[in-house]
Protein backbone atom coordinates (compact mmCIF):
# COMPACT_ATOMS: atom_id res chain seq x y z
CA UNK A 1 0.00 0.00 0.00
CA UNK A 2 2.77 2.40 0.91
CA UNK A 3 4.49 1.59 -2.38
CA UNK A 4 1.33 2.50 -4.33
CA UNK A 5 0.94 5.69 -2.35
CA UNK A 6 4.56 6.61 -3.05
CA UNK A 7 4.06 6.00 -6.77
CA UNK A 8 0.93 8.13 -6.86
CA UNK A 9 2.72 10.81 -4.89
CA UNK A 10 5.52 10.96 -7.46
CA UNK A 11 3.09 11.42 -10.34
CA UNK A 12 1.09 13.99 -8.39
CA UNK A 13 4.23 15.92 -7.54
CA UNK A 14 5.37 15.95 -11.18
CA UNK A 15 1.92 17.02 -12.40
CA UNK A 16 1.59 19.67 -9.68
CA UNK A 17 5.02 21.12 -10.47
CA UNK A 18 4.24 21.09 -14.19
CA UNK A 19 0.94 22.91 -13.62
CA UNK A 20 2.61 25.53 -11.43
CA UNK A 21 5.34 26.17 -13.99
CA UNK A 22 2.66 26.21 -16.69
CA UNK A 23 0.85 28.99 -14.84
CA UNK A 24 3.95 31.13 -15.00
CA UNK A 25 5.27 30.10 -18.39
CA UNK A 26 2.34 29.14 -20.61
CA UNK A 27 0.45 32.39 -20.25
CA UNK A 28 3.69 34.33 -20.50
CA UNK A 29 4.92 32.52 -23.60
CA UNK A 30 1.54 32.78 -25.30
CA UNK A 31 1.58 36.55 -24.74
CA UNK A 32 5.07 36.71 -26.25
CA UNK A 33 3.90 34.48 -29.11
CA UNK A 34 1.21 36.98 -29.97
CA UNK A 35 3.70 39.84 -29.78
CA UNK A 36 5.08 38.66 -33.14
CA UNK A 37 2.36 40.49 -35.15
CA UNK A 38 3.50 43.68 -33.38
CA UNK A 39 7.13 43.02 -34.30
CA UNK A 40 6.33 42.21 -37.92
CA UNK A 41 4.27 45.40 -38.27
CA UNK A 42 6.64 47.82 -36.51
CA UNK A 43 10.00 46.35 -37.51
CA UNK A 44 11.32 45.71 -41.01
CA UNK A 45 12.63 42.27 -41.91
CA UNK A 46 16.18 43.61 -41.57
CA UNK A 47 15.48 45.21 -38.16
CA UNK A 48 13.78 42.09 -36.82
CA UNK A 49 16.65 39.93 -38.01
CA UNK A 50 19.30 42.23 -36.48
CA UNK A 51 17.55 42.53 -33.10
CA UNK A 52 17.21 38.76 -32.89
CA UNK A 53 20.90 38.49 -33.76
CA UNK A 54 21.82 40.49 -30.62
CA UNK A 55 20.18 37.92 -28.35
CA UNK A 56 21.52 35.06 -30.45
CA UNK A 57 25.10 36.20 -29.82
CA UNK A 58 24.29 36.92 -26.15
CA UNK A 59 23.19 33.32 -25.68
CA UNK A 60 26.54 32.18 -27.07
CA UNK A 61 28.41 34.25 -24.47
CA UNK A 62 26.36 33.12 -21.46
CA UNK A 63 27.84 29.58 -21.15
CA UNK A 64 31.42 30.86 -21.28
CA UNK A 65 31.11 33.65 -18.72
CA UNK A 66 28.85 31.66 -16.35
CA UNK A 67 30.50 28.21 -16.64
CA UNK A 68 26.82 27.11 -16.71
CA UNK A 69 26.96 27.24 -12.90
CA UNK A 70 23.18 27.75 -12.71
CA UNK A 71 22.66 24.10 -13.70
CA UNK A 72 24.93 23.04 -10.84
CA UNK A 73 22.80 25.11 -8.42
CA UNK A 74 19.79 22.89 -9.03
CA UNK A 75 21.65 19.58 -9.18
CA UNK A 76 23.80 20.07 -6.07
CA UNK A 77 21.09 21.88 -4.14
CA UNK A 78 18.75 18.90 -4.57
CA UNK A 79 21.34 16.39 -3.36
CA UNK A 80 20.81 14.75 0.02
CA UNK A 81 22.15 16.79 2.95
CA UNK A 82 22.92 19.78 0.68
CA UNK A 83 23.34 23.26 2.20
CA UNK A 84 21.37 25.39 -0.24
CA UNK A 85 22.78 28.72 0.94
CA UNK A 86 26.34 27.51 0.41
CA UNK A 87 25.43 26.32 -3.08
CA UNK A 88 23.95 29.74 -3.86
CA UNK A 89 26.93 31.68 -2.53
CA UNK A 90 29.39 29.51 -4.44
CA UNK A 91 27.47 30.12 -7.66
CA UNK A 92 27.49 33.89 -7.11
CA UNK A 93 31.30 33.85 -6.93
CA UNK A 94 31.34 32.45 -10.47
CA UNK A 95 28.65 34.90 -11.65
CA UNK A 96 30.54 37.91 -10.24
CA UNK A 97 33.72 36.92 -12.09
CA UNK A 98 31.68 36.21 -15.23
CA UNK A 99 30.11 39.67 -15.15
CA UNK A 100 33.54 41.33 -14.96
CA UNK A 101 34.75 39.24 -17.91
CA UNK A 102 31.63 40.22 -19.90
CA UNK A 103 32.25 43.94 -19.37
CA UNK A 104 35.91 43.55 -20.36
CA UNK A 105 35.00 41.61 -23.51
CA UNK A 106 32.22 43.92 -24.73
CA UNK A 107 34.42 46.49 -26.57
CA UNK A 108 35.65 43.70 -28.89
CA UNK A 109 32.09 43.08 -30.12
CA UNK A 110 32.32 46.25 -32.22
CA UNK A 111 34.57 44.26 -34.57
CA UNK A 112 31.38 42.50 -35.72
CA UNK A 113 29.65 45.28 -37.66
CA UNK A 114 26.00 44.12 -37.40
CA UNK A 115 26.22 44.33 -33.56
CA UNK A 116 28.66 47.20 -33.11
CA UNK A 117 25.98 49.77 -32.28
CA UNK A 118 24.20 47.45 -29.86
CA UNK A 119 27.16 45.94 -27.93
CA UNK A 120 26.39 47.53 -24.54
CA UNK A 121 22.75 46.44 -24.73
CA UNK A 122 24.10 42.93 -25.32
CA UNK A 123 26.48 43.26 -22.34
CA UNK A 124 23.71 44.32 -19.95
CA UNK A 125 21.42 41.55 -21.18
CA UNK A 126 24.12 38.90 -20.60
CA UNK A 127 24.85 40.06 -17.03
CA UNK A 128 21.16 40.17 -16.12
CA UNK A 129 20.70 36.71 -17.64
CA UNK A 130 23.52 35.28 -15.49
CA UNK A 131 21.99 36.64 -12.29
CA UNK A 132 18.39 35.74 -13.14
CA UNK A 133 19.30 32.15 -14.13
CA UNK A 134 20.98 31.51 -10.78
CA UNK A 135 18.26 33.22 -8.74
CA UNK A 136 15.38 31.51 -10.54
CA UNK A 137 16.98 28.07 -10.13
CA UNK A 138 17.51 28.81 -6.45
CA UNK A 139 13.82 29.70 -6.11
CA UNK A 140 12.92 26.32 -7.59
CA UNK A 141 15.48 24.70 -5.33
CA UNK A 142 13.86 26.01 -2.14
CA UNK A 143 10.42 24.92 -3.36
CA UNK A 144 8.98 28.38 -4.12
CA UNK A 145 7.48 27.24 -7.40
CA UNK A 146 4.45 29.52 -7.12
CA UNK A 147 6.73 32.53 -6.67
CA UNK A 148 8.67 31.34 -9.71
CA UNK A 149 5.45 31.32 -11.75
CA UNK A 150 4.39 34.78 -10.54
CA UNK A 151 7.79 36.26 -11.39
CA UNK A 152 7.54 34.80 -14.90
CA UNK A 153 4.15 36.47 -15.36
CA UNK A 154 5.46 39.86 -14.21
CA UNK A 155 8.48 39.49 -16.49
CA UNK A 156 6.22 39.00 -19.49
CA UNK A 157 3.85 41.80 -18.47
CA UNK A 158 6.71 44.30 -18.27
CA UNK A 159 8.19 43.03 -21.54
CA UNK A 160 4.86 43.32 -23.38
CA UNK A 161 4.02 46.81 -22.05
CA UNK A 162 7.54 48.06 -22.76
CA UNK A 163 7.37 46.73 -26.33
CA UNK A 164 4.09 48.53 -26.96
CA UNK A 165 5.45 51.80 -25.55
CA UNK A 166 8.84 51.67 -27.28
CA UNK A 167 7.72 50.28 -30.65
CA UNK A 168 4.17 51.57 -31.12
CA UNK A 169 4.21 54.86 -29.23
CA UNK A 170 7.83 55.99 -29.47
CA UNK A 171 8.83 54.17 -32.70
CA UNK A 172 12.30 53.31 -31.37
CA UNK A 173 12.78 50.28 -33.65
CA UNK A 174 15.64 47.96 -32.71
CA UNK A 175 16.55 50.13 -29.71
CA UNK A 176 13.01 49.78 -28.33
CA UNK A 177 12.99 46.00 -28.85
CA UNK A 178 16.28 45.64 -26.97
CA UNK A 179 15.30 48.00 -24.15
CA UNK A 180 12.02 46.15 -23.62
CA UNK A 181 13.81 42.80 -23.31
CA UNK A 182 16.37 44.22 -20.88
CA UNK A 183 13.60 45.71 -18.74
CA UNK A 184 11.93 42.30 -18.60
CA UNK A 185 15.18 40.68 -17.41
CA UNK A 186 15.73 43.41 -14.80
CA UNK A 187 12.22 42.80 -13.47
CA UNK A 188 13.03 39.11 -13.02
CA UNK A 189 16.25 39.88 -11.13
CA UNK A 190 14.59 42.36 -8.76
CA UNK A 191 11.55 40.19 -7.99
CA UNK A 192 13.61 37.00 -7.64
CA UNK A 193 15.96 38.74 -5.19
CA UNK A 194 13.02 39.52 -2.90
CA UNK A 195 11.05 36.29 -3.45
CA UNK A 196 14.06 34.06 -2.80
CA UNK A 197 15.46 36.26 -0.03
CA UNK A 198 18.69 36.07 -1.97
CA UNK A 199 20.61 38.68 0.03
CA UNK A 200 19.76 37.00 3.33
CA UNK A 201 20.72 33.58 1.92
CA UNK A 202 24.04 34.93 0.67
CA UNK A 203 24.80 36.34 4.13
CA UNK A 204 24.08 32.96 5.77
CA UNK A 205 26.00 30.96 3.21
CA UNK A 206 29.70 30.30 3.20
CA UNK A 207 32.04 29.54 0.33
CA UNK A 208 33.08 25.90 0.62
CA UNK A 209 36.00 25.39 -1.73
CA UNK A 210 35.43 21.63 -2.16
CA UNK A 211 31.77 22.33 -3.01
CA UNK A 212 32.68 25.15 -5.39
CA UNK A 213 35.25 22.98 -7.17
CA UNK A 214 32.80 20.09 -7.41
CA UNK A 215 30.09 22.35 -8.84
CA UNK A 216 32.52 23.79 -11.39
CA UNK A 217 33.73 20.28 -12.27
CA UNK A 218 30.10 19.30 -12.91
CA UNK A 219 29.14 22.43 -14.86
CA UNK A 220 32.29 23.04 -16.93
CA UNK A 221 31.59 20.23 -19.45
CA UNK A 222 28.18 21.83 -19.88
CA UNK A 223 29.87 24.87 -21.46
CA UNK A 224 30.58 22.85 -24.56
CA UNK A 225 27.15 21.27 -24.21
CA UNK A 226 25.42 24.67 -24.12
CA UNK A 227 27.57 26.02 -26.94
CA UNK A 228 26.64 22.95 -28.96
CA UNK A 229 22.98 23.66 -28.16
CA UNK A 230 23.54 27.21 -29.36
CA UNK A 231 25.03 25.90 -32.59
CA UNK A 232 22.01 23.68 -33.17
CA UNK A 233 19.46 26.35 -32.23
CA UNK A 234 21.08 29.59 -33.37
CA UNK A 235 24.16 29.21 -35.58
CA UNK A 236 21.87 28.90 -38.59
CA UNK A 237 20.77 32.50 -37.95
CA UNK A 238 24.36 33.75 -38.10
CA UNK A 239 24.97 31.72 -41.27
CA UNK A 240 21.76 32.88 -42.94
CA UNK A 241 22.60 36.51 -42.18
CA UNK A 242 26.13 36.09 -43.57
CA UNK A 243 25.35 33.85 -46.56
CA UNK A 244 21.82 34.89 -47.60
CA UNK A 245 21.07 38.25 -45.92
CA UNK A 246 19.21 40.03 -43.11
CA UNK A 247 15.90 39.86 -45.00
CA UNK A 248 16.05 36.06 -45.18
CA UNK A 249 16.98 36.02 -41.49
CA UNK A 250 13.87 38.07 -40.67
CA UNK A 251 11.65 35.52 -42.43
CA UNK A 252 13.42 32.59 -40.80
CA UNK A 253 13.16 34.19 -37.35
CA UNK A 254 9.41 34.65 -37.88
CA UNK A 255 9.02 30.98 -38.83
CA UNK A 256 10.77 29.85 -35.65
CA UNK A 257 8.13 31.56 -33.50
CA UNK A 258 5.54 28.88 -34.33
CA UNK A 259 7.69 25.96 -33.10
CA UNK A 260 8.25 28.02 -29.97
CA UNK A 261 4.81 26.75 -28.88
CA UNK A 262 6.32 23.27 -28.65
CA UNK A 263 9.34 24.73 -26.89
CA UNK A 264 6.95 26.18 -24.30
CA UNK A 265 5.75 22.65 -23.52
CA UNK A 266 9.36 21.48 -23.39
CA UNK A 267 10.50 24.24 -21.03
CA UNK A 268 7.51 23.84 -18.70
CA UNK A 269 7.86 20.07 -18.47
CA UNK A 270 11.66 20.15 -18.29
CA UNK A 271 11.59 22.40 -15.25
CA UNK A 272 9.43 20.01 -13.26
CA UNK A 273 10.96 16.85 -14.79
CA UNK A 274 14.47 18.08 -13.99
CA UNK A 275 13.50 18.17 -10.31
CA UNK A 276 11.49 14.92 -10.33
CA UNK A 277 14.16 12.93 -12.21
CA UNK A 278 16.83 13.87 -9.66
CA UNK A 279 14.58 13.08 -6.69
CA UNK A 280 13.54 9.79 -8.27
CA UNK A 281 17.13 8.77 -8.99
CA UNK A 282 18.20 9.75 -5.47
CA UNK A 283 15.42 7.58 -3.98
CA UNK A 284 13.70 4.56 -5.54
CA UNK A 285 14.91 4.85 -9.19
CA UNK A 286 11.79 3.02 -10.44
CA UNK A 287 12.05 2.16 -14.16
CA UNK A 288 8.27 2.15 -14.74
CA UNK A 289 8.09 5.79 -13.70
CA UNK A 290 10.58 6.85 -16.39
CA UNK A 291 8.80 4.78 -19.05
CA UNK A 292 5.28 6.06 -18.39
CA UNK A 293 6.39 9.68 -18.28
CA UNK A 294 8.38 9.40 -21.53
CA UNK A 295 5.61 7.68 -23.47
CA UNK A 296 3.04 10.26 -22.38
CA UNK A 297 5.40 13.18 -22.99
CA UNK A 298 6.59 12.10 -26.46
CA UNK A 299 3.04 11.22 -27.52
CA UNK A 300 1.80 14.69 -26.56
CA UNK A 301 4.77 16.38 -28.25
CA UNK A 302 4.26 14.68 -31.62
CA UNK A 303 0.49 15.12 -31.31
CA UNK A 304 0.95 18.86 -30.83
CA UNK A 305 3.19 19.01 -33.92
CA UNK A 306 0.64 17.17 -36.05
CA UNK A 307 -2.26 19.37 -34.88
CA UNK A 308 -0.39 22.67 -35.35
CA UNK A 309 0.83 21.68 -38.82
CA UNK A 310 -2.79 21.04 -39.80
CA UNK A 311 -3.65 24.72 -39.44
CA UNK A 312 -0.31 26.48 -39.87
CA UNK A 313 -0.95 28.00 -43.31
CA UNK A 314 -4.32 29.70 -42.55
CA UNK A 315 -3.01 30.75 -39.14
CA UNK A 316 -0.06 32.56 -40.71
CA UNK A 317 -2.50 34.67 -42.75
CA UNK A 318 -3.68 36.36 -39.56
CA UNK A 319 -0.52 35.94 -37.48
CA UNK A 320 1.99 38.02 -39.44
CA UNK A 321 1.95 40.94 -41.85
CA UNK A 322 1.79 40.24 -45.58
CA UNK A 323 5.51 40.85 -46.09
CA UNK A 324 6.32 37.99 -43.68
CA UNK A 325 3.66 35.50 -44.87
CA UNK A 326 5.98 33.51 -47.13
CA UNK A 327 7.78 32.26 -44.02
CA UNK A 328 4.92 29.79 -43.40
CA UNK A 329 6.54 27.11 -45.58
CA UNK A 330 9.49 26.92 -43.21
CA UNK A 331 7.30 26.08 -40.23
CA UNK A 332 6.26 22.41 -40.74
CA UNK A 333 9.77 20.90 -40.63
CA UNK A 334 10.83 23.25 -37.83
CA UNK A 335 7.89 21.92 -35.83
CA UNK A 336 9.09 18.34 -36.36
CA UNK A 337 12.54 19.36 -35.14
CA UNK A 338 10.87 20.81 -32.03
CA UNK A 339 9.37 17.39 -31.25
CA UNK A 340 12.83 15.80 -31.42
CA UNK A 341 14.09 18.62 -29.20
CA UNK A 342 11.43 17.59 -26.66
CA UNK A 343 12.69 14.00 -26.70
CA UNK A 344 16.30 15.15 -26.36
CA UNK A 345 15.34 17.41 -23.46
CA UNK A 346 13.71 14.51 -21.60
CA UNK A 347 16.85 12.38 -21.76
CA UNK A 348 19.00 15.45 -21.06
CA UNK A 349 17.32 15.72 -17.66
CA UNK A 350 18.18 12.09 -17.00
CA UNK A 351 21.82 12.87 -17.78
CA UNK A 352 21.57 15.48 -15.03
CA UNK A 353 20.15 12.94 -12.57
CA UNK A 354 22.92 10.50 -13.48
CA UNK A 355 25.54 13.29 -13.18
CA UNK A 356 26.67 12.30 -16.68
CA UNK A 357 27.46 15.84 -17.82
CA UNK A 358 30.27 14.58 -20.09
CA UNK A 359 27.84 12.26 -21.90
CA UNK A 360 25.44 15.17 -22.16
CA UNK A 361 28.19 17.24 -23.75
CA UNK A 362 29.20 14.51 -26.20
CA UNK A 363 25.67 14.03 -27.47
CA UNK A 364 25.11 17.73 -28.07
CA UNK A 365 28.57 18.24 -29.59
CA UNK A 366 27.96 15.42 -32.05
CA UNK A 367 24.65 16.97 -33.14
CA UNK A 368 26.23 20.45 -33.32
CA UNK A 369 29.04 19.34 -35.65
CA UNK A 370 26.54 17.65 -37.96
CA UNK A 371 24.35 20.76 -37.81
CA UNK A 372 27.18 23.07 -38.89
CA UNK A 373 28.19 20.80 -41.78
CA UNK A 374 24.64 20.30 -43.08
CA UNK A 375 23.83 24.00 -42.59
CA UNK A 376 26.85 25.16 -44.57
CA UNK A 377 26.37 22.78 -47.48
CA UNK A 378 22.59 23.16 -47.39
CA UNK A 379 22.58 26.97 -47.38
CA UNK A 380 24.98 27.02 -50.35
CA UNK A 381 22.68 24.68 -52.27
CA UNK A 382 19.19 25.64 -51.04
CA UNK A 383 19.52 29.01 -49.21
CA UNK A 384 17.30 29.14 -46.09
CA UNK A 385 15.97 25.63 -46.69
CA UNK A 386 19.46 24.29 -46.07
CA UNK A 387 19.38 25.66 -42.51
CA UNK A 388 15.99 24.05 -41.90
CA UNK A 389 17.25 20.67 -43.11
CA UNK A 390 20.30 21.07 -40.86
CA UNK A 391 18.11 21.81 -37.85
CA UNK A 392 15.88 18.76 -38.38
CA UNK A 393 18.84 16.42 -38.92
CA UNK A 394 20.66 17.74 -35.83
CA UNK A 395 17.69 17.37 -33.46
CA UNK A 396 16.86 13.91 -34.83
CA UNK A 397 20.42 12.70 -34.22
CA UNK A 398 20.54 14.34 -30.79
CA UNK A 399 17.30 12.66 -29.71
CA UNK A 400 18.35 9.21 -30.95
CA UNK A 401 21.87 9.49 -29.51
CA UNK A 402 20.57 10.38 -26.06
CA UNK A 403 17.84 7.74 -26.08
CA UNK A 404 20.27 4.95 -26.91
CA UNK A 405 22.94 6.23 -24.50
CA UNK A 406 20.71 6.87 -21.47
CA UNK A 407 18.97 3.51 -21.86
CA UNK A 408 22.34 1.87 -21.15
CA UNK A 409 22.22 3.29 -17.62
CA UNK A 410 18.47 3.36 -16.91
CA UNK A 411 16.81 0.48 -18.68
CA UNK A 412 13.13 1.16 -19.37
CA UNK A 413 10.72 0.57 -22.25
CA UNK A 414 10.17 3.69 -24.43
CA UNK A 415 7.57 1.83 -26.57
CA UNK A 416 9.66 1.91 -29.73
CA UNK A 417 6.82 0.87 -32.03
CA UNK A 418 4.58 3.80 -31.14
CA UNK A 419 7.50 6.21 -31.15
CA UNK A 420 8.65 5.26 -34.67
CA UNK A 421 5.10 5.49 -36.06
CA UNK A 422 4.66 8.95 -34.50
CA UNK A 423 7.94 10.09 -36.09
CA UNK A 424 6.90 8.83 -39.54
CA UNK A 425 3.46 10.45 -39.27
CA UNK A 426 4.95 13.81 -38.28
CA UNK A 427 7.49 13.76 -41.13
CA UNK A 428 5.05 12.68 -43.85
CA UNK A 429 2.46 15.28 -42.85
CA UNK A 430 5.06 18.07 -42.61
CA UNK A 431 6.38 17.37 -46.11
CA UNK A 432 2.88 17.25 -47.57
CA UNK A 433 1.92 20.53 -45.87
CA UNK A 434 4.99 22.51 -46.98
CA UNK A 435 4.52 21.21 -50.54
CA UNK A 436 0.83 22.14 -50.47
CA UNK A 437 -0.17 18.55 -51.28
CA UNK A 438 -3.81 18.02 -50.16
CA UNK A 439 -2.99 19.69 -46.85
CA UNK A 440 -6.32 19.18 -45.08
CA UNK A 441 -7.04 15.65 -46.36
CA UNK A 442 -3.56 14.47 -45.39
CA UNK A 443 -3.80 16.19 -42.00
CA UNK A 444 -7.17 14.61 -41.15
CA UNK A 445 -5.85 11.19 -42.14
CA UNK A 446 -2.68 11.72 -40.09
CA UNK A 447 -4.64 12.75 -36.99
CA UNK A 448 -6.89 9.69 -37.29
CA UNK A 449 -3.94 7.29 -37.57
CA UNK A 450 -2.21 9.07 -34.68
CA UNK A 451 -5.28 8.63 -32.44
CA UNK A 452 -5.63 4.94 -33.33
CA UNK A 453 -1.94 4.18 -32.70
CA UNK A 454 -1.80 6.11 -29.41
CA UNK A 455 -5.36 5.41 -28.20
CA UNK A 456 -4.29 3.68 -24.97
CA UNK A 457 -1.94 6.49 -23.95
CA UNK A 458 -4.52 9.13 -24.85
CA UNK A 459 -7.22 7.34 -22.85
CA UNK A 460 -4.97 7.06 -19.79
CA UNK A 461 -4.13 10.76 -19.96
CA UNK A 462 -7.81 11.61 -20.42
CA UNK A 463 -8.84 9.51 -17.38
CA UNK A 464 -6.06 11.04 -15.30
CA UNK A 465 -7.30 14.56 -16.15
CA UNK A 466 -10.89 13.56 -15.33
CA UNK A 467 -9.83 12.18 -11.95
CA UNK A 468 -7.99 15.39 -11.13
CA UNK A 469 -11.04 17.47 -12.10
CA UNK A 470 -13.41 15.28 -10.08
CA UNK A 471 -11.21 15.47 -6.99
CA UNK A 472 -11.16 19.23 -7.19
Amino acid sequence: MNSDKDKNQKYKRLIADTLIFAMGNLGSKIILFFMVPLYTNYLTKEEYGTSDLVFTVAQLLVPFVSLVIFDAVLRFGLANNANKENVLKSSFVVIAIGSIVTIAFTPFIQLYNPLSEWRWYLCLYVILTLISNVEMNYIKLIGHNKEYAIISVFHTFVLAVANVIFLVKLHLGIKGYLLATIMGCLTTVVLATFAGRIISALKRGIIERPLLYEMIRFSTPLILNNVSWWIIQSSDKIMIEAMVGATALGLYTTATKIPSLINVIISIFSQSWGISSVKEYESSNEKGFYSKIFVSYSTLSFGAVICINSIVKPFMYIYVSNSFFESWRFVPLLLVSAAFSAVASYFGSLYGALKKSVNNMRSTLCAAIINIIVNYIGIILFDTWGAIIGTVVAYFILAMYRMIDVLKYIKFDPKWGNYIINVILAFVQAICVLMGFHIYSVSIMTICIYIIVNRFVICKLFHMILKMINRK
